[in-house]
């Protein structure tokens, strides 16, 4: 399961990938090591890893189009407080190098 997740962070980070995915994989990527998903199955938890990936890039970009109804439905409810504030998590999450660096972002 870790190395799905590397692999997919990696294959994010590529030269050929913008900044933002680049950022929102590895944000993505600290949130799979770092939380836990109680009582989800592995397609349930990975199905929540890449909703938060798909709207880290939407409120970075502002493209919805790679979310499913539900994110796009939790996008468009968000003020602009709030999704400069998922920003701001996704950046810390992102340079984050272990869980208690991820951690830390919440404070």
């Amino acid at each position: 399961m870790r190395r799905l997740l590397v692999l997919l962070a990696l294959a994010g980070c590529n030269p050929g990938t913008s900044k933002d995915k680049q950022l929102c994989a590895k944000a993505a990527a600290m949130f799979a090591q770092c939380e836990t998903v109680v009582g989800a199955t592995k397609v349930d938890r990975e199905l929540v890893i890449d909703r938060w990936r798909g709207l880290c890039r939407a409120v970075i970009t502002g493209e919805t189009d790679q979310l499913l109804p539900d994110g796009l439905a939790l996008y468009y409810s968000m003020d602009e407080g709030t999704r400069l504030g998922v920003k701001l998590q996704a950046e810390c999450t992102a340079r984050a190098t272990n869980c208690t660096e991820y951690a830390a972002c919440d404070k």
